[in-house]
């Protein structure tokens, strides 16, 4: 059969202005849809795949959605604009961890990928987090965003009509492995700390650079004990193995690994062993499948394979999505929040229910933040 077209298709979702990279998600997205929808008639086909889309509206209109990780309008390099606030509420994505870079001004995209190419100076990355805070803060006084300081304020955030941030450091580096710099950054509104990022700092080890550390330090551990002793998710995204191993036996309450995927489908670096993914579900925590694209082959359908591989491994408890959105728009099939609408249509179309819908695209994460909060001393 025919499928509709693109243009019908965002009709349907209330999204428009497309750009290449839109119209091609959405063919990939479409071809996923009709694949799983082709029957005996034409008509009848057509027929299925308005109800996915329909069924998919509402259960993002019910929420909560939550975005794992995300750097809405790149808000490091400036004042953040209000376009991805939009597009978050166009898509019925209620709340987004908004990634403070904890080592932004010392790292670059090179041949073999971002890395670390000088030393900060000293207070370099303090300042640069705090001015990084500042600017979320700011959209958050001035109304256009609400910040997500406790479990509930996702509903005050729906019924206000505005977006949510979960303010959470991608990088611990501007701690400088001292709790106090935890305390200080919690009362601004950081409610989630990524222990690594592209440095290997103070904290621990990372995925894409040798060894350092072995393990997580015992700075790591103080910092760790620090979250939990104040509620703060702990994020163990970017962390090598052993640092990851680490972080699961000294925290007392689930941790979540942000953005990644299953080492088991595809090989790279910053995705997780069978072994390692189990270990985060048996702490309780989430996993957040990362729409990664990095050659063209790799679609849409790839992250649905990501996303069934953990569902089945370890049960649909524990997966969520971060897509890590303008922080990768070259390696991305989820290159703005009007291609995350449309994502509960083709995941019905594998086969998903819409109550294992709910717990992934929010219900995950929201049980971690609230039994995080209510184990804080």
């Amino acid at each position: 059969m025919t499928p509709p077209s693109d243009d019908a298709f965002l009709d349907a979702v209330s999204l428009c202005c497309l750009g290449a990279s839109r119209r091609a998600f959405l063919v990939s997205l479409l071809g996923v849809v009709a694949s799983a929808c082709a029957g005996p008639t034409a008509d009848g086909s057509a027929k299925r795949e308005d109800q996915l889309m329909a069924q998919a509206a509402v259960i993002l209109a019910q929420g909560p959605t939550i975005d794992l990780h995300a750097h809405p309008g790149f808000f490091t390099a400036g004042e953040l604009p209000l376009a991805p606030l939009h597009q978050m509420q166009a898509a019925h994505v209620d709340a987004a961890f908004f990634s403070v870079v904890g080592d932004g001004p010392v790292i670059r995209r090179e041949p073999r990928g971002l890395r670390n190419f000088r030393p900060p100076g000293a207070g370099e990355l303090y300042q640069a987090a705090l001015r990084q805070c500042a600017r979320i803060r700011g959209r958050a006084q001035a109304g256009y965003l609400k910040l997500l300081l406790e479990p509930g304020d996702i509903e005050a955030a729906r019924h206000a009509h505005v977006p949510a941030a979960l303010l959470a450091f991608e990088g611990g580096d501007a701690l400088d492995g001292d709790p106090a710099r935890v305390r200080e950054f919690y009362a601004l509104g950081m409610r989630s700390i990524q222990l690594m990022h592209y440095r290997v700092n103070e904290l621990g080890d990372i995925q894409t650079e040798p060894a350092q550390h072995h393990r997580l330090t015992s700075a790591g551990e103080a910092i760790i004990a620090e979250m939990n002793r104040l509620g703060m998710i702990v994020d163990g995204a970017h962390a090598a193995p052993n640092t990851l191993r680490g972080m699961l036996d000294t925290s007392q309450t689930p941790i979540i690994v942000s953005h990644t995927g299953p080492a088991a489908l595809r090989t790279n670096a910053r995705h997780l062993s069978d072994d390692l993914i189990r270990a985060v579900a048996a702490k309780g925590g989430v996993i957040g499948i990362w729409p990664l694209a990095r050659r063209g082959e790799e679609s849409l359908a790839q992250m649905l394979a990501d996303i069934d591989y953990v569902r089945r491994l370890v049960g649909i408890d524990y997966v969520g999505i971060g897509t890590d959105m303008d922080g990768m728009s070259t390696f991305t099939v989820i290159p703005t929040y009007r291609e995350f609408a449309p994502l509960p249509a083709a995941l019905l179309s594998k086969g998903f229910s819409e109550a294992e819908l709910h717990k992934l695209l929010g219900g995950n994460l929201m049980r971690v933040f609230e039994e995080v909060t209510s184990a804080r001393g």
